[in-house]
């Protein structure tokens, strides 16, 4: 514990002698010693109302994203940074039981072909039904579960969802392609693609090239190799595969596998489609 300091950046000086002696090796025999220390720092009074305990359990916190960034140095607590963790957790939990409790819904983007006018495709586009917020675009959730494991799952919700509406319809005498996108995570699974086969064998009516699979192009460049394979399985299946947001990265129009033909479309519109 440090007491009267001028200011926060007064302390530093002081942390880094206490890493530095921390760090001097002892002679023990005729070994030396040495180890190195990582620290954890907050600081006190803080914007908010906090006892003991919470200090104490701000140090620990920041202590460990020390050792993370690799030891023998010192982190201060960031009481900014715990807040949007804090908010990021509390909006995977809520947005796990959106999807238990199907607030999440599909809209349908026409895809139109600028020659013709004719309609030739939709775009699936996920949006929350939020109870109390009303309709909430994908960038206002989806970001939070990019990395997590509710992002498979809800991946795997929108092509059930998808496949589901095509069904109804073409029972209804409408019978049009739908392309949904897929995420960086769902996309590195291992059991993509057969789980990718079984959604498609509960619709055992739907052409299989009736789907489009589209990847974003900055996902594809984290690993080309991985991708490739997965793309190639998704064509031994029947589903066409479609590059998406093409340009933000450095993909070729040469590239084999993709289907670059979207170009000649524009996206116009938006609606909802219920399932039955």
């Amino acid at each position: 514990m440090l007491i009267d300091l001028a200011d926060i950046e007064a302390s530093m000086p002081l942390l880094t002698r206490l890493l530095a002696a921390a760090a001097q090796p002892q002679v023990c025999g005729a070994v030396s010693l040495q180890v190195s220390a990582s620290l954890g720092v907050t600081f006190y009074p803080q914007a908010d109302t906090i006892d003991a305990e919470q200090l104490l359990r701000q140090a620990d916190q920041a202590m460990y994203k020390a050792k993370l960034a690799g030891k023998n140095r010192y982190q201060v607590f960031s009481a900014a940074q715990d807040r949007r963790l804090r908010a990021t957790h509390d909006l995977l939990a809520r947005l796990r039981r959106a999807l238990t409790d199907q607030e999440l819904v599909l809209y349908f983007q026409p895809k139109v072909n600028m020659r013709t006018g004719e309609v030739i495709g939709a775009e699936a586009l996920i949006r929350w039904q939020h109870p109390e917020q009303g309709l909430l675009p994908p960038a206002a959730f989806l970001p939070a579960s990019e990395d997590q494991p509710l992002a498979i799952e809800i991946g795997d919700w929108v092509i059930a969802t998808a496949l589901t509406q095509m069904d109804t319809w073409r029972a209804a005498g409408l019978v049009i392609p739908v392309s949904v996108n897929i995420g960086a995570r769902q996309l590195q699974q291992p059991d993509f693609v057969p789980r990718l086969r079984t959604r498609l064998a509960e619709h055992p009516t739907l052409p299989p090239d009736s789907l489009t699979v589209e990847v974003v192009e900055t996902n594809a460049l984290e690993d080309l190799a991985h991708v490739a394979q997965v793309i190639a399985a998704c064509r031994q299946s029947g589903v066409t595969c479609a590059l998406d947001d093409f340009g933000t990265g450095y993909a070729s129009l040469t590239y084999p596998d993709f289907d670059y033909s979207t170009s000649i479309f524009a996206n116009i519109g938006c609606y909802r489609c219920l399932t039955a």
